[in-house]
């Protein structure tokens, strides 16, 4: 078997895909959606390739905008969205690579400069 499972921002839209193909069969099965997808796949991810958090480049502060944007992106209360930047101003991780893409371009599209970096008080 061979499979793909993964966080992706296509055509602007940030979502999840799990994809497998049996080699003896031929059978095949796509799934995908919107949002961070399924928690052992961002569990996996983040196992994987360590966590991420937005940085600002210059200029404004975006937390505002940044938990509007992450109540939608992650499905977030405006409580755990605000603890998350708050966490994250601090170095520790605000979640998966793409996921903090997924949020830097939003903030990019409202006028912030913020980059995605690995998490830590360095990255």
């Amino acid at each position: 078997m061979t499979a793909s499972r993964g966080q992706q921002i296509a055509a602007g839209k940030f979502g999840w895909f799990d994809e497998w193909q049996c080699e003896g069969c031929g059978l095949v099965s796509d799934d995908w959606g919107d949002g961070p997808g399924p928690e052992d796949l961002r569990q996996g991810l983040l196992a994987q390739h360590g966590g991420f958090r937005p940085r600002p480049v210059e200029g404004r502060d975006g937390t505002v905008a940044a938990a509007r944007h992450l109540r939608t992106l992650l499905d977030l209360g405006p409580a755990e969205a605000i603890g998350l930047l708050r966490a994250a101003k601090a170095g520790r991780p605000l979640g998966t690579a793409v996921e903090v893409e997924a949020l830097v371009r939003a903030l990019r599209r409202d006028g912030y400069a913020y980059e995605t970096v690995p998490a830590g008080p360095e990255g």
